[in-house]
Parts: structure tokens; C-alpha cells; sequence
């Protein structure tokens, strides 16, 4: 009988501890949102929630909630390209992604290279086969894109298959920069040297050597041409003896000297020269497109007007552009007329009015006299 009783106790033990455990007996975090979670009053620490939004356990460490890692985690190393966003939750899961590498074609024709991480290398493919062709140049042809001696400035030089290895050469020069701006185009800082003349241009690539014969223009220095006494026409009342231009006898603006021998080129650059007489007399000395048209001062395109109070004024066509200074028996002036058409007077060398209109034909010396005895000396043109 005892022995009975024993295994029937035995059996009810067992029976005890195999037996499913009831769910009211488990131990159970306290479960809060993460807006509840924030909202605790003074937790203390090493108080335990379980978050219900990412379903992960929470421990107060004294000054926040730190989440407490299942022990499963990934740990990803980022490389100096690679981007990592994201907490590694379910609700904000790691985003990995690569900074691309891009090649960049440039106007001179090379490539970037970039990682976005290394410094970035600039690669440059040689033409080959391509020898550079240089077709036309800013230094050349008209009087404005010639260089004075000894003048700096840029040069455009025009052809196809420049890249970034090429090189510009000038005989007589000195080339102190090169822009390469696209496979077409150059741009060529250059200081041109004292010798006046044309010069080859050379562009030199990996592949080879373009020339571009006489594509660089020094201009040559103007010619002075004096007017010699067959050189100019004369008024009935005018002479033009040893280099002096005078009206002899009468008054009224109706006698001239011009000549058609000299002149100033469309397009071109020069000056007309001369050196005033007394300065009691009326008379206009200018440079005129049509000079035999009639003896009066309202034909004369760009004149020095100087009037019999010493005060000098300018005419253009007849039309009044102001008193502008004062002059004496054998002050200089000129008349000058720029590559660009721009005409200047200056007396003594001193610029005293800047013309509105440009020139735009072939100019030639004119004058219109008023007073007799009023003479003018040291007629030229340069050209």
C-alpha cells in the first residue's frame, strides 16, 4: 500500500512540471507606444518597457530610452563612397548606396574622372592621326586686329582638333598663356614683339603641327607723307609756297587748298598735321571724303576751326561742336583717325575733343579760308 501511494505522488509531480505554463504567469514588460515612451515621468534608471511601434525592448540608461539589441544585428562598415542611412529597425531599416563615379567631357576636349572620393583626374585622349588645322586667327586683316610692337593682348585662333595638349607658337612673340575652349578654338594671350610684320602661327598637339601662314599682323609704322607744292589743288586767291598754305588778298569763305594725292584709307589709321599761323585770322583746315566738291567749311568733314580771338573750335559738315581751347602762331595739330574710325583732335599732342560721328571712307586734305594773311605751315598726312 505505501508503495502505492508513493508512485501515485511521483506521477502527480511529473505530471505538474510537464504541464503547460498559464500566459497570466509570465512576466510582462510594461507596453508603450514610442510617443508614450518619451512622456514617463522621471524613469528611473535601468527601468525596462517594450516598445510597441518597433517591437523592440527599451532601457532608461539615466538620460534616455536605449534600445536593447537582439543579438542579431548587421554591422555594416562604410567605405569612404558608400552612404548608410537608417537606424537598422524595422520601421527604419539601413539604406546603403554608392556616391557614382561620372566622366565629365569638358570644352577643350578631355575627360573628369570623378569617384567622389579621390581627387579628381582630368584624362586626355590624344587625336590621333588628327594633326591640328588652324584656319584664321583675330590677329590678322583688318587694321584693328593688327598689334602695335610691343602690345598685349588675347588672339582667337580658329581650326579643329585642338585639345588640351596644345601648344601655340609665334615666331617674334611671346605666347604667355593658352586656353584651349573647345576642339575649335583657342584663346592665345600674346605680347608681340618691336619687329613689324606678318608671322606663321603654330598649334601643336600630341599628334602634331598646324600652321597657319602670316595669321599674325605687327603693323608697320605710318608713313609721314609731306605735301610737296604739286600736291595741292588751289583757290584762285591761294598760294602754297615753301610749305606755307595762305590766302593773298579778299575775305569770305569761298577760297581752299585740298589735295587727292594723300590719304587716310577706309578702314585704316593715320593722321593730317599742321602748325597754325597767326591767330588773328579765320580759317578751317580739316580732312574731307569729297575735298574738290566747293571751296566752303560746311563740306569739310572733320575740321580745326581757328578763330581770329585765338579760341579753336571744331566743325564737322558745317555743324558747330563746340570752343574747345585757345592757340598761338605755331602751335601743333592733328587730326587722327583710329583702325576703328574713331577721329580725335589734339593740339600739342594734347587729345581736346573726341568725334561722335566715325569715319567710314577715304579721307583727304580740305581747308576753307576766310581771312587773307591767316596762314597755316607743315601740312602732312601719315598712313
Amino acid at each position: 500500500m505505501k508503495r502505492t501511494i508513493c508512485l501515485f505522488s511521483l506521477v502527480l509531480y511529473l505530471s505538474q512540471i510537464t504541464a503547460q505554463v498559464d500566459a497570466d504567469a509570465l512576466f510582462v514588460l510594461p507596453s508603450v507606444s514610442s510617443v508614450e515612451m518619451t512622456t514617463v515621468t522621471t524613469p528611473k534608471e535601468g527601468s525596462l518597457v517594450y516598445n510597441q511601434d518597433d517591437k523592440m525592448m527599451y532601457e532608461y540608461d539615466g538620460s534616455s530610452w536605449v534600445p536593447i539589441n537582439r543579438g542579431d544585428e548587421t554591422k555594416v562598415v562604410a567605405d569612404d563612397n558608400i552612404v548608410i542611412t537608417g537606424s537598422g529597425t524595422t520601421a527604419d531599416p539601413y539604406r546603403i548606396r554608392s556616391v557614382p563615379a561620372t566622366l565629365t567631357e569638358n570644352a577643350d576636349g578631355t575627360y573628369t574622372f570623378s569617384n567622389g572620393v579621390d581627387p579628381d583626374v582630368t584624362i586626355t585622349f590624344a587625336y590621333i592621326g588628327n594633326v591640328p588645322i588652324v584656319s584664321q586667327s583675330s590677329a590678322t586683316g583688318g587694321c584693328s586686329n593688327k598689334f602695335e610692337p610691343n602690345e598685349t593682348r588675347d588672339v582667337i585662333i580658329q581650326g579643329d582638333y585642338f585639345d588640351g595638349s596644345a601648344s601655340v607658337t609665334i615666331v617674334g612673340q611671346t605666347v604667355n598663356s593658352v586656353t584651349v575652349n573647345s576642339i575649335n578654338q583657342i584663346t592665345a594671350n600674346v605680347t608681340s614683339g618691336a619687329t613689324t610684320g606678318d608671322f606663321d602661327i603654330q598649334v601643336t598637339t600630341n599628334a602634331g603641327t598646324g600652321t597657319l601662314t602670316n595669321g599674325f599682323s605687327v603693323k608697320t609704322a605710318l608713313v609721314t607723307n609731306v605735301f610737296a607744292a604739286g600736291d595741292i589743288t588751289l583757290s584762285n586767291q591761294m598760294s602754297y609756297t615753301g610749305g606755307v598754305l595762305d590766302r593773298v588778298v579778299s575775305a569770305g569763305w569761298n577760297q581752299q587748298g585740298y589735295s587727292t594725292v594723300h590719304s587716310i584709307p577706309a578702314g585704316g589709321e593715320g593722321h593730317l598735321n599742321f602748325v597754325s599761323g597767326p591767330s588773328n585770322r579765320y580759317r578751317m583746315i580739316g580732312l574731307n571724303s569729297d575735298p574738290a566738291t566747293n571751296a566752303s567749311y560746311n563740306t569739310i568733314d572733320y575740321a580745326i576751326y581757328l578763330v581770329a580771338n585765338s579760341r579753336v573750335y571744331v566743325y564737322e559738315n558745317g555743324a558747330y561742336r563746340g570752343n574747345f581751347t585757345t592757340y598761338v602762331a605755331g602751335d601743333n595739330f592733328e587730326i587722327y583717325v583710329a583702325c576703328s574710325g574713331l577721329v580725335t583732335y589734339a593740339k600739342n599732342g594734347t587729345v581736346f575733343y573726341t568725334s561722335s560721328i566715325s569715319a567710314s571712307g577715304d579721307l583727304y586734305f580740305d581747308s576753307s579760308f576766310y581771312s587773307n594773311n591767316g596762314n597755316v605751315s607743315g601740312l602732312s598726312i601719315s598712313n
